[in-house]
């Protein structure tokens, strides 16, 4: 099946929007956006690219905002660009560069979806909703969750990203890297490298370029296994979810901003930690202190 008809039918499947939606893409000029783009174009989808500069790389990033800006003119698109000071946000707020950039690029993105000031005007009235849309893929996905494992980010962290979250549609989780690149190839469109996608400095890069190929290697089949689990572990999350909702509505009590759980009927439930890990976290408790806590 065609990358177009595979993207359309993951959107119909997961109901992430209509035809008549209009889309904001995010473009940082990578392989990965321009193929957004030009899937979209094939598609038939309304569409604007917003691109955020970072400031972080000099004249590269310079250089990958004029190339955004063509490709607005390329298909004939509004282009939005903003430029952040990345790494005052990061110091200020002590921050690394990359949740900083992340932080900064979603609260953008934030404003234009729920604002559309920057839209012209018969956008705004012509489209029933709008959506912004990532370039995430299924070797993003991947790398998230084993990232998450190693953190130890529970049942939650192991589904990995969602396709949709609010109005962020991530519709590429279907689709490997490798995919992606080679409906460049074969379509013959342009893109920038990203300089610092080489570095293993940073974390994901370390997991993209260094841990899954060495897995990989061992267990031959490793990246299609792992795509498969990521599906049932986002399964066994609602299941899990459904439990610890039941278990919540008969151990806690309210009585106005005060809340209670019988200690007598706490104890008769299994299993118990995870049980008051997932009551007290909302309260702002770790899961450091959950021991304390049954104690």
């Amino acid at each position: 099946m065609l990358l177009r008809d595979q993207f359309i039918a993951f959107i119909q499947n997961h109901q992430l929007f209509g035809f008549n939606d209009f889309l904001i893409l995010a473009v940082s000029g990578g392989v990965d956006s321009v193929v957004l783009c030009e899937v979209c174009h094939q598609a038939g989808f309304h569409f604007a690219i917003a691109h955020c500069n970072f400031q972080l790389r000099g004249e590269e990033s310079d250089t990958d905002e004029s190339f955004v800006r063509g490709l607005g003119n390329k298909y004939g698109v509004k282009v939005l660009v903003k430029k952040f000071d990345t790494e005052k946000f990061a110091s200020a707020n002590s921050l690394s560069i990359q949740v900083a950039a992340r932080e900064l690029r979603y609260r953008w993105f934030d404003e234009i979806v729920h604002s559309h000031d920057d839209l012209p005007g018969e956008i705004k009235t012509s489209h029933q909703s709008t959506y912004l849309l990532t370039a995430h893929h299924a070797n993003d996905n991947i790398e998230t969750v084993l990232m998450n494992f190693f953190k130890g980010t529970g049942i939650t962290g192991l589904r990995g990203i969602l396709p949709k979250k609010g109005r962020v549609i991530r519709p590429f989780l279907f689709a490997k890297k490798q995919e992606l690149i080679t409906f460049a190839q074969e379509n013959k469109l342009s893109f920038v490298e990203d300089s610092s996608n080489t570095s293993d400095k940073y974390t994901r890069n370390y997991f993209r370029h260094q841990l899954v190929p060495l897995v990989e290697r061992v267990f031959p089949g490793a990246e299609e296994n792992l795509i498969h689990n990521i599906k049932r572990f986002t399964e066994i999350e609602q299941l899990y979810k459904q439990a610890i909702s039941y278990h919540k509505k008969n151990l806690v009590e309210s009585n106005g901003n005060e809340f209670y759980i019988p200690v007598l009927k706490l104890a008769r439930v299994k299993p118990l930690s995870t049980i008051i890990f997932e009551i007290i976290k909302e309260f702002g408790f770790t899961a450091h202190q959950t021991a304390e806590v049954i104690a």
